[in-house]
C-alpha cells in the first residue's frame, strides 16, 4: 500500500460508519472496566469504534489513524456518546509511541507486510506497561478464501505459531483460532478466520533486560 492514508480517506469518504459503531465483539466482551487513571492506546482505530468503547470503560484512550477523514468521524462519534478521545492521524510505523506508558492495547484487524507487522508488534511492546494487558483480533490465512474483509496475501495474515512468536515478551492468558461471524459495518460481514488473543506484558523481558527497548 503506497499511500495508506489516500487509499484509506477514499474509503472513508461516506456518511455512514465502514465498519459500524460498536466495538469489535470479542474487545467488547473481554476488556475489563478500567480503574482510575488507566491509559488505554488503539492503533489504527479508523472511525472510533473501539475506542469509544474503551472510553465508556473509563480509560483514557488514545488513537491513531492513518486517515484524517476517519479521525474525524471518530471524534465525532466521541462526541455523540459523551465520551472523549485523544485521537489523531499519523504514520504509526513512522511516529515514537511512549515507552511503558499504557496500561490496555486492543488491536482489530490490522495486517502489514513482514518487516512493517515486526515493526509494529515493536511498538506495541514498547508502548505496553510490564503487567500491561494487549488484546488482540486479526485474521488467518484461512481468511484468505473468504470475503468478511481483510488483505489477500498470505504473508499479511497470520498463524498461531507467529502469533506465538510475535509475543515472546508476554505471557498469553487466552488464544483461539475460530470461524465466526462478523457483522461490522458494510466492510465487515460474514464468515470470517480470526485468531483472538488476550497476553500480558510480563514484568520483565529480554527486550528489557539487555537494555533496548523498541522494534
Amino acid at each position: 500500500m503506497a499511500d495508506p492514508a489516500s487509499f484509506w480517506n477514499e474509503r472513508y469518504q461516506r456518511e455512514d460508519y465502514l465498519f459500524g459503531t460498536e466495538a469489535n465483539d470479542f474487545i467488547r466482551a473481554v476488556t475489563p472496566v478500567a480503574a482510575p487513571g488507566m491509559r488505554a492506546f488503539a492503533p489504527a482505530d479508523g472511525e472510533g469504534r473501539n475506542g469509544v468503547h474503551l472510553a465508556r470503560l473509563g480509560y483514557e484512550v488514545s488513537s491513531i489513524d492513518a486517515s484524517n477523514l476517519a479521525v474525524d468521524k471518530a471524534f465525532a462519534l466521541a462526541e455523540s456518546a459523551g465520551v472523549t478521545l485523544n485521537a489523531r492521524a499519523g504514520d504509526m510505523l513512522e511516529e515514537d509511541w511512549p515507552e511503558n506508558h499504557y496500561d490496555l492495547v486492543v488491536v482489530c484487524f490490522m495486517h502489514f507486510m513482514p518487516d512493517d507487522h515486526d515493526v509494529f508488534m515493536g511498538k506495541i511492546r514498547q508502548c505496553l506497561k510490564p503487567g500491561g494487558l494487549l488484546v488482540m483480533e486479526n485474521y488467518t490465512v484461512d481468511q484468505i478464501p473468504l470475503t468478511s474483509g481483510g488483505p489477500k496475501k498470505p504473508e499479511m495474515l497470520l498463524t498461531p505459531d507467529r502469533v506465538r512468536a510475535d509475543l515472546a515478551a508476554y505471557d498469553i492468558a487466552f488464544m483461539q483460532e475460530i470461524r465466526r461471524h462478523l457483522t461490522e459495518g458494510p466492510r465487515h460481514q460474514g464468515i470470517a478466520a480470526t485468531i483472538q488473543v488476550i497476553a500480558r506484558k510480563k514484568a520483565q523481558t529480554s527486550v528489557e533486560t539487555d537494555g533496548k527497548t523498541g522494534p
